[in-house]
């Protein structure tokens, strides 16, 4: 190889050499920052295309999830109101076979009475989730939650699914309720009521006041049973929503996620040699004066 002062092979080599271990180096400390190997299209066009399709299903399913936990909220509150509406009504019914008994008195129980209806009615009205009821006849043709979306629609071409919580109902216990079975149990032993209260029973009309009862407290308890197994499944749905996101939120990290381990190994090692590379070219550098000593420099 010949001697020149215009063209530093060596120098070129160098540098070139040095400039890749700088690339090298910028991209290792880019993973290591943002935590991905793969954070744009430059890295890997078709696993970026991927893992960003992937992350915008895991947000709808999270979405999804959080829709769910309301709806779980709301069913349970439409449970709990008619699981207590339904002890209230027992208590009713007890008071009512209790004016049978010659002791009882009856206008003192017609009080009690009052109150457990004003008790009922007072439950209808606070058996909401956020201004959402499905006991006080509202929502006479119930609700639809949201329970899955497909995975990327361009693909699969699957629609989204949803789960029911079936009609509604109106537990509301009074002249203006629209159930008959709960009106019927309000003109039997309210005050206020068409049929003169709990003074108008008698033991030859007994039986036919505790049926009324028990055929509102049937209403009550159907009501319960339908809205809790609704909420059965929705919390069943919301547990493999959850799931299905963290399992897909694994799969995106081992595509897209930096092994930290190995780069911080591979910094370690592109640091040295760049520190050599720059001693390289530094070295090189300073071959041309070498070529002063020939003319007696």
């Amino acid at each position: 190889m010949s001697n020149s002062i215009l063209t530093n092979t060596g120098a070129m080599i160098a540098l070139q050499n040095l400039e890749a271990t700088n690339t090298t180096l910028n991209n290792v400390q880019n993973e290591i920052s943002t935590g991905l190997a793969v954070s744009s299209p430059m890295d890997e066009a078709a696993t970026w295309v991927v893992s960003t399709t992937m992350n915008a299903n895991i947000a709808s399913l999270n979405q999804v999830g959080q829709n769910l936990g309301n709806a779980d909220s709301i069913l349970g509150t439409a449970v709990s109101g008619a699981t207590e509406i339904s002890s209230l009504i027992s208590q009713i019914r007890s008071a009512v076979a209790s004016t049978q008994d010659p002791s009882t008195d009856v206008a003192a129980t017609q009080n009690e009475v009052d109150q457990y209806v004003n008790q009922i009615n007072a439950t209808v009205g606070s058996s909401n989730f956020n201004g959402v009821n499905l006991v006080n006849g509202s929502n006479a043709t119930g609700l639809t939650f949201l329970a899955a979306t497909a995975n990327n629609y361009s693909v699969t071409g699957a629609a989204s699914t949803t789960i029911s919580s079936g009609n509604g109902a109106d537990l509301t216990t009074s002249a203006a309720g629209t159930d008959a079975t709960m009106k019927a149990l309000y003109n039997l032993v309210d005050s206020g009521g068409t049929g003169g209260g709990l003074a108008a029973i008698t033991s030859g009309t007994l039986d036919a006041a505790l049926k009324t009862i028990d055929t509102a407290n049937t209403t009550v308890e159907n009501a319960a049973a339908q809205f809790g197994a609704v909420q059965a499944n929705v919390s069943a749905q919301q547990t493999f929503i959850n799931n299905l996101a963290n399992t897909l939120q694994s799969g995106v990290g081992n595509m897209v996620d930096a092994n930290m381990t190995a780069e911080s190994a591979k910094l370690s090692a592109l640091q040295v040699q760049q520190q050599l590379g720059t001693q390289a070219l530094s070295i090189a550098n300073q071959a041309p004066q070498l070529l002063l000593k020939l003319f007696g420099g």
